[in-house]
C-alpha cells in the first residue's frame, strides 16, 4: 500500500508508520500482551493446529519476512538497510514475492503519489531483481496465473492508474483507469481486477474491470468524508469463488463490508472501535483482517466468517505489518 499519496484506508496510514519506524518489534512468546476487547467480549484465540498457509509480511525494521500461517518457520528474505521494503505479494506457487521498496533506481515522484521501487525476491535463494518502470510504481499484486503483475503507475502529472507488466518488468501497459487508480486486487480466476479510484475529489470508490482493462464499472459510491479525501472504500479480497468482495468502508471508522462482485447486496461485517482492513479470504471461507486502534503502530490480526460469526484472534502474528499476503497452497 501507499505511503505519501492520498488514501482511503487506515491500512495506508500504517505503511507510512512503517516508513517512519526505525526499531525492531520483538515477537515475544505469546504475541501482544493484550487484545482489544470486542463489544461482545474478549476475542477467543484461533486454534493453531487448524491454520494453514504461508504468509509474507514486513516489519517495522523495513524488511520482508515469511512464515507458516501458524507462526512457525519465520525467515527473513530482505535486508533493506536504510530503505523500507513492504507490501508483499506471493507468486502463485509461493516461489517468489513482489514487493514495494524505497530502494531502487527511479526518478523522484514530485507529484507525491508514493511511487517507488518494485522488486521481486526469490523465496528460496533470496536473490532480488528490480522491475519497476523509471517512474516507479506502487501496489504490486501478482496475478493468479503468475504471468503478470498489476501495479499503480504514474500518468505524468495528472494521476496514476492500474498498469500491468511481466514479472521481469517488461511489456508495461496502462489499463487506462480514469482519475486515480490504485490498490489493484486480482479475482481468483485472474479474469478481473478490483481497484480503488476517484475522479479528483479524493473520496475513493471501488471499481472493477476485466484483465485487459475493458468493462470498467464503479461498484461503490462512498459518502463524502470530512475532511475531503480522508475516507472512501478500498477492496480487500475476493471470495474464493469470485462471487463476493470484502472491502474497507469509511463510516467514522473503517469497517469491513461485503458485497457481490457486481456491487449488489452490500452489508457490514464488522462494527467496533478502530479500523479494519481485509487481507485474504481463505479457501476455508474465513476472512483474515487487520484491526487498528488509534494509538497502535502495528495491527492485531483476526479471522472472521463471512456472516460475522467465529471471530478469532491470531496473536502470534503480532509484529507483522499491514499489509501482509497469505497464500494457501493445495
Amino acid at each position: 500500500m501507499g505511503i505519501t499519496h492520498r488514501t482511503v484506508t487506515f491500512v495506508l496510514v500504517t505503511c507510512a508508520l512503517l516508513v517512519a519506524g526505525a526499531g525492531w518489534v520483538a515477537w515475544g512468546r505469546g504475541g501482544p500482551r493484550s487484545e482489544p476487547v470486542h463489544p461482545t467480549g474478549t476475542v477467543p484465540i484461533a486454534d493453531r493446529s487448524t491454520i494453514r498457509g504461508r504468509i509474507a509480511y514486513s516489519t517495522l525494521a523495513g524488511d520482508i519476512w515469511v512464515m507458516n500461517a501458524n507462526g512457525s518457520g519465520r525467515r527473513r528474505l530482505t535486508r533493506s538497510g536504510r530503505g523500507n521494503d513492504f507490501d508483499p505479494s506471493w507468486s502463485p506457487r509461493a516461489r517468489a514475492i513482489v514487493f514495494r521498496t524505497s530502494r531502487g533506481h527511479y526518478v523522484p515522484d514530485r507529484a507525491g503519489r508514493g511511487a517507488e521501487g518494485i522488486f521481486v525476491v526469490d523465496a528460496r535463494t533470496k536473490r532480488q531483481r528490480e522491475i519497476e518502470p523509471r517512474t516507479g510504481g506502487l501496489f504490486p499484486d501478482w496475478s493468479p496465473d503468475g504471468a503478470l503483475i498489476a501495479f499503480s503507475g504514474l500518468r505524468g502529472l495528472t494521476g496514476d492508474s492500474v498498469h500491468l507488466m511481466t514479472p521481469r518488468g517488461k511489456h508495461v501497459r496502462d489499463l487506462g483507469s480514469s482519475g486515480a487508480g490504485e490498490c489493484a486486487t486480482w479475482s481468483p480466476d485472474g479474469g478481473r481486477i478490483a481497484y480503488c479510484g476517484h475522479g479528483g475529489d479524493g473520496n475513493w470508490a471501488i471499481w472493477v474491470m476485466n484483465r485487459d482493462g475493458s468493462s470498467k464499472r464503479q461498484l461503490t459510491h462512498p459518502v463524502p468524508s470530512s475532511p475531503p479525501g480522508s475516507g472512501g472504500d478500498s477492496p480487500g479480497a475476493w471470495s474464493p469463488d469470485g462471487r463476493q468482495i470484502v472491502y474497507s468502508g469509511w463510516h467514522g471508522d473503517f469497517d469491513l463490508f461485503l458485497m457481490n462482485s457486481d456491487g449488489t447486496d452490500r452489508r457490514r461485517l464488522t462494527d467496533w472501535p478502530g479500523g479494519d482492513g481485509a487481507q485474504a479470504w481463505l479457501p476455508s471461507g474465513q476472512i483474515v483482517f487487520a484491526h487498528f486502534t488509534r494509538d497502535q503502530r502495528l495491527p492485531r490480526w483476526y479471522l472472521v466468517n463471512p456472516d460475522g460469526s467465529g471471530l478469532r484472534s491470531l496473536p502470534w502474528l503480532y509484529g507483522a505489518g499491514d499489509p501482509l499476503d497469505w497464500i494457501q497452497l493445495h
